[in-house]
């Protein structure tokens, strides 16, 4: 079963005008920088232009206005022409045998008889011409009522929904090898294994390397040639050490790498480009949804890569649980308990966390720098609380609590 995480593979299916709707769908996904190309498919079917029209970039949503604006099934293709004329056919011919029974009952001496339907099929014709997969699949992130969860009543107010990532429209810039600025700083020389691997257009190896950051989001920033020079310039300029980590600040996109990362095998910064769109390491669904995944696999025993939730932290531990409030409408709260619900949670609580990871989810802001993880399908109404700002006690996106 393809995915689309590839996106030369999403790219060749959108190009394709047999491609069905269940892979538009995954495609949507996958991969928001095809969003427009799949809003303008032959293929694509009312639930995912409704979709596309809320949750995709400007370009996307005028051409996913201007498919609905099309009436659907005005100019059928020959298949489903003929697929209409044969239900018109054997519509007819149904008529035609009742009515012969009919006559043929009449004709006949009057002997009581019951007639028993056992069986009764509807056919709208006005569907005829949709594919199947708009009804048997709903688009990857169809939001339906979620369940209700008290706590959501109870929590502050939220500051905004976290989108999937949507890149910035940025020139093309020089893709030649360059040698990264380390400001003379030899703690931070490994910067140049991702300096590289970004010129020579390397994604994969970039994929195994920075396995901490979701696939989807780093195939959609190092996949496109534009965001490649923008990260090279970017790379190129004096970095700033500051007391979290070290910061390129490029023309068109930031690098931060926390100390941690800076001084690793292979730093993998976060990559932002705008005050009020989600960059590589923000906590977009992507990342909610790939963070949950590895607490998981620590959990149950196997991390999916080896040091995983030891040199990585994944959960609060008893310093963070000294300022944990996500509930608290206050902003300033310090509860002082030195302890966090995550560090007493129970096999149910994982249970829910499971059910969560299985889920389509939405990511919401807490007005106190907390993010709240729920269901957007209604499959389960659990909660999940993380982190939001780095400070001395511990790092972003840190798991504190389930509900």
């Amino acid at each position: 079963m393809v995915d689309f995480s590839d996106l030369a593979d999403a790219q060749l299916a959108v190009d394709d005008p047999t491609t069905n709707s269940a892979d538009l769908a995954k495609i949507a996904y996958a991969q928001p920088s095809l969003r427009e190309a799949v809003a303008s498919h032959p293929n694509v079917y009312p639930e995912l232009l409704s979709w596309l029209s809320t949750y995709g970039d400007d370009q996307t949503r005028l051409a996913a206005a201007e498919q609905i604006s099309t009436p659907q099934g005005s100019a059928p293709d020959r298949p489903d022409r003929m697929k209409l004329w044969i239900l018109v056919a054997i519509g007819v011919a149904i008529v035609v045998v009742v009515a012969l029974l009919v006559a043929f009952m009449l004709a006949r001496p009057s002997t009581p008889t019951t007639v028993v339907i056992t069986n009764t099929v509807t056919v709208d014709a006005s569907s005829a011409n949709q594919p199947v997969s708009s009804v048997t699949t709903p688009p990857p992130t169809t939001q339906q009522a979620p369940a209700e969860n008290p706590q959501l009543a109870k929590d502050p107010p939220v500051l905004g929904t976290m989108q999937d990532l949507s890149l910035p429209a940025v020139p093309q810039l020089s893709l030649k090898s360059i040698k990264a600025n380390t400001g003379g700083d030899s703690s931070i020389k490994n910067i140049q294994k991702l300096a590289d691997h970004v010129a020579s257009g390397s994604v994969s190896k970039i994929v195994s390397a920075c396995w901490t950051q979701p696939v989807a989001d780093i195939r959609t920033v190092y996949g496109s040639k534009t965001m490649r020079g923008a990260i090279l310039q970017a790379l190129q300029q004096t970095p700033l050490e500051a007391q979290g980590g070290v910061v390129w600040q490029g023309q068109y996109v930031t690098l931060t790498a926390l100390w941690e990362e800076a001084n690793s095998n292979y730093p993998c910064p976060t990559i932002t480009w705008s005050d009020n769109q989600p960059g590589l390491g923000d906590f977009t669904p992507a990342m909610a949804q790939w963070r949950i995944t590895r607490i998981l696999g620590v959990h149950d025993g196997r991390p999916v890569h080896s040091g995983d939730g030891k040199n990585y932290w994944l959960l609060c531990n008893a310093d963070c649980g000294m300022l944990w409030a996500p509930h608290d409408p206050d902003p300033n709260a310090i509860p002082g308990k030195g302890s966090v619900p995550i560090m007493k949670a129970t096999t149910a609580d994982w249970d829910r966390l499971r059910d969560l990871s299985n889920a389509q989810i939405v990511v919401e802001h807490l007005a106190n720098d907390y993010y709240r993880v729920r269901a957007a399908d209604g499959t389960t109404d659990a909660l999940a609380y993380f982190t939001g700002g780095y400070n001395d006690y511990w790092i972003p996106y840190l798991l504190g609590e389930i509900d």
